[in-house]
């Protein structure tokens, strides 16, 4: 467009000159300002004004070739930062990642003002920084790191629990995630993040608070999800027996899952508990109650350490179990003991006698002795138990000191050689 209004003016020049050149008449042009006048004649304002009009078209495309240079040069420093800060960017990740946390730090931080990443720039540096023991510092980069992206507040705030949590900082890591639970209740790896950080702090409550959700989301595979099942309901009977009250530790244990119930570790731990609060009745019902459709040897081990009465359908119960574990020496002997607590003294022999014939133990022969001597009138032969029971016992002890014994022996001597001083 500048083109064809410069052409035509010249052409309107030439023109106009020809034609007064023919002529001979170069026109008159008289201007005047208040008291200033100004004289020439319209040839030469004409050609006055081209050269202004050339003048301008001059500086115009001098000010625009001298824009194009400045901004050539500007743009092709940009890049060259830029692909130094990216270049310093790479080199920190893998000095970050090899362990050079010190030179990563450095390296992050040199360019960052000119990275088109200041997120993962200070987000590396804050690790690099954790790495040193540099907290403060840690806490200031992921600070800029959230000034740079304010729209990353879930990433930075992960990437600081994540560091809390690696240097056990747990109650601080807490704060932080409780916040960001706030922010985003359905982030999978928030809840992620904050059940391990309740499990650190052993707080249970919250815990099982947060199990349905974790369950929902699958977060764990469906053995440690199991796993945390346990630990928590095993943390909140743990909590509740500090009470020293069976009011407080029942409730916990009748909301338990049914299907935690079957847990023989879980039951057992149960059980302890109420023995340690004399409890025994109830615990003689819950192990019970488990080894009706769940049997272990364990159990039974701890269900024949009691020494409670039960009614005649319990004992019937019980007395069950025979048909599947006859020749189970513990449950033989929990028989015996529950028919001697019921002074079916008969039947409490047969049971303690049946017992020692499989297993020879301590407790079966103080049992059967006891009985013998105060109720069956059978002193002679309470003497022969006890004096079994006491060689039994002594047995044991031996065998476990003679295997320490044994033990020592066959640890290899120290051959030391000590030279005298020479006289």
């Amino acid at each position: 467009m500048a083109r064809l209004i410069t052409l035509i003016l010249i052409i309107i020049a030439a023109v106009s000159s020809l034609t007064m050149y023919k002529w001979q008449d170069f026109g008159y042009l008289t201007a005047g300002i208040k008291d200033h006048a100004f004289e020439t004649t319209l040839l030469s304002a004409g050609g006055m004004l081209l050269l202004s009009i050339f003048a301008l078209l001059l500086i115009f495309k001098l000010s625009r070739s001298l824009y194009k240079l400045v901004t050539y040069f500007g743009t092709n420093r940009k890049t060259r930062l830029l692909e130094q800060a990216r270049s310093a960017l790479s080199n920190g990740l893998i000095d970050l990642a090899e362990g050079r946390f010190a030179e990563s730090e450095k390296l992050l931080l040199k360019h960052a003002k000119h990275s088109d990443n200041l997120l993962l720039t200070y987000l590396s540096a804050a690790r690099a920084a954790q790495q040193q023991g540099e907290h403060e510092r840690r806490d200031d980069y992921l600070r800029k790191a959230h000034e740079a992206t304010p729209t990353a507040e879930i990433a930075i705030g992960l990437t600081k629990a994540e560091l809390q949590l690696a240097h056990d900082q747990y109650e601080q890591a807490l704060a932080n995630l409780t916040h960001l639970y706030q922010l985003s209740p359905r982030h999978a790896y928030v809840l992620k993040l904050l059940l391990k950080t309740y499990r650190k702090l052993s707080d249970w409550k919250n815990i099982q608070a947060l199990l349905i959700e974790a369950k929902q989301q699958k977060l764990l595979s469906q053995e440690k999800l199991h796993k945390l099942e346990l630990d928590t309901w095993h943390g909140l009977l743990s909590d509740q027996s500090h009470c020293k009250d069976i009011k407080t530790l029942t409730p916990i244990w009748n909301e338990l899952p049914s299907n935690l119930k079957s847990d023989t570790g879980l039951v057992e731990y149960y059980a302890h508990l109420l023995l340690d609060l004399n409890a025994v009745k109830q615990a003689e019902q819950v192990l019970r109650n488990f080894l009706e459709s769940n049997w272990s040897e364990s159990a039974i081990k701890l269900y024949a350490e009691l020494d409670v009465i039960i009614d005649n359908q319990q004992l019937e119960q019980v007395e069950s179990w025979l048909h599947e574990h006859q020749h189970n020496a513990y449950l033989l002997l929990a028989l015996g003991k529950r028919c001697q607590s019921k002074k079916l003294w008969g039947k409490a022999r047969s049971h303690l006698e049946a017992s020692l014939a499989i297993n020879a133990m301590p407790e079966t022969y103080l049992k059967l002795a006891q009985l013998l001597e105060q109720h069956m009138d059978e002193p002679r032969q309470a003497q022969v138990y006890y004096q079994q029971g006491l060689e039994c016992l002594v047995g044991n002890k031996y065998h476990d000191i003679e295997t320490e014994t044994d033990q020592h022996n066959n640890e290899k001597p120290v051959l030391q050689i000590v030279q005298s001083e020479a006289t």
